[in-house]
């Protein structure tokens, strides 16, 4: 009688416990995937829930002018850089720009330095103001004869940035 033997080219069946062994890597892949992309939901909700949003806007009434420079987000806003432009030309600080205006700086008024500070959310500062009729009008009038350019460069704690010409705002990094 003949013996059965195996032959060499019959195929192995995988058994049962690696099936498990392949599932459950498998499943554990799935489930750090799922993790990592609900820390990357948590870290944007994250950096959401402290997103400042800086606008400033002129104001004139007859007696009193200003420029109010109003932090709108729901988180503080580190101003990093401020930049004054009028007909083109760089201007340096608020008193040169009213020497530019006005030929002088000499008159009464108020400013504040606002580059390198911290502005919480819902508040606000002025960048100059006037309080005297004669030199509210006359500062107001030389500014509507040529474009007058503040940009604020400013970033949230986080650390993202944000550039402000007004009430436009953009999101990325500030160029000097």
């Amino acid at each position: 009688m003949a013996q059965n033997k195996p032959s060499d080219t019959t195929t192995r069946k995988f058994e049962p416990g690696i099936w498990i062994g392949i599932i459950a890597i498998l499943i554990n892949i799935i489930t750090v995937s799922v993790y990592l992309y609900q820390a990357h939901i948590m870290q944007q909700q994250q950096h959401a829930s402290a997103w400042p949003y800086i606008e400033w806007l002129p104001s004139f009434n007859e007696e009193t002018y200003y420029v109010e420079i109003s932090n709108n987000g729901i988180g503080p806003a580190i101003i990093n850089d401020v930049r004054l432009e009028y007909d083109g030309e760089r201007i340096e600080s608020i008193d040169s720009l009213f020497v530019k205006l006005l030929g002088t700086s000499y008159f009464p008024h108020l400013n504040s330095t606002i580059k390198n500070r911290v502005l919480p959310a819902g508040k606000s500062l002025r960048l100059f103001q006037i309080n005297d009729r004669k030199w509210a009008g006359q500062v107001f009038v030389a500014m509507q004869k040529q474009p007058f350019i503040l940009t604020i460069c400013y970033s949230s704690i986080y650390g993202d940035s944000w550039r402000s010409t007004g009430v436009t705002v953009v999101s990325g990094h500030c160029t000097q």
